[in-house]
């Protein structure tokens, strides 16, 4: 037997996702910031914005704390990537030299991007709306 919608000229409410207990909101933006960091040591730092951006695009509508440290630990993986990328270039134009100095200071923002966000993880696990410091705000 099947069923016949009441009326089918009747709107039916959007979908609005629901809202995140607080400790699944802490735990998932301390995941965002820890998954962010293992993928940036497994994959040198190249796909290390991935795991984040899956995991933020899945549940940024559902609290405001996982939005915020989401979009925090991409543009932290984003900027790592292009710092990656300036220093492949720029090591390349100064005739290959550049590598010797450029490449040794690429490792120094890898280390601390992880170390960092091991840092924001923690403190995304307290509840804080941590802002992590001396990255380029690709996402608001």
């Amino acid at each position: 037997m099947t069923t016949l919608p009441s009326d089918p000229g009747t709107a039916t409410a959007p979908y609005a996702p629901t809202p995140m207990l607080e400790t699944d909101a802490r735990t998932v933006s301390m995941l965002v910031h820890i998954v962010g960091a293992v993928a940036a040591l497994l994959s040198a730092g190249t796909i290390a914005f991935v795991a984040p951006l899956v995991m933020w695009l899945a549940y940024r509508d559902r609290s405001a704390l996982v939005d915020h440290q989401g979009k925090q630990n991409i543009n932290l993986q984003l900027t790592q990537m292009l710092v990656l990328f300036a220093a492949i270039v720029l090591g390349i134009m100064a005739f290959g030299v550049g590598l010797l100095v450029t490449i040794p200071l690429w490792l120094l923002y890898w280390v601390y991007t992880i170390a960092i966000s091991f840092i924001a993880g923690l403190a995304a696990q307290r509840g804080e709306y941590y802002a992590i410091p001396f990255k380029i705000t690709f996402i608001r």
